[in-house]
């Protein structure tokens, strides 16, 4: 069961930093897995600032000539944002300031677990660059919440 927006009180507490989705021990498959995912979403691309045509994640994940930002737009006026930092990690991050209420809520854990299941993975939400410290993990081939 999916848990409710007031389950975890810190969860989307504005303190002042990001929320962070991470997806472990990636690769080549998976990031074609979350390509494929993209496909669903409105999503923006910009290397360097630029607004370019997103060439796709294994690029990116090749070229550090630059910054990456794939904005990935969900209903609610949620982004959650990727930067592609490791080729072993996929690492996104979210505003706490952008989720106001339950449906925001359920909107990104959904994601969360259409994410977790296109890449037959678990997904963790944590807080800024804890990836050790998760508020909640899902785990697909269970299809349940862990708090």
């Amino acid at each position: 069961m999916r848990p409710n927006f007031d389950d975890i009180p810190a969860l989307w507490e504005c303190d002042g930093s990001l929320r962070d989705i991470y997806v472990q021990n990636t690769g080549a498959a998976h990031w074609d897995r979350f390509d494929r995912l993209l496909s669903q979403y409105k999503c923006t691309y910009t290397f360097d600032g630029a607004a370019l045509a997103f060439p796709g994640s294994r690029s990116a994940l090749m070229n550090h000539a630059g910054l990456h930002a794939l904005s990935i737009q969900l209903e609610g006026a949620v982004v959650i944002c990727c930067h592609f930092f490791s080729p072993g990690q996929l690492e996104l991050d979210i505003s706490p300031k952008e989720i106001t209420g339950p449906f925001q809520h359920d909107q990104v854990l959904a994601f969360v677990e259409t994410l977790a299941a296109a890449l037959e993975l678990p997904a963790d939400l944590t807080p800024e660059n804890c990836e050790n410290n998760p508020f909640l993990s899902y785990v697909p081939q269970t299809r349940s919440w862990h708090v």
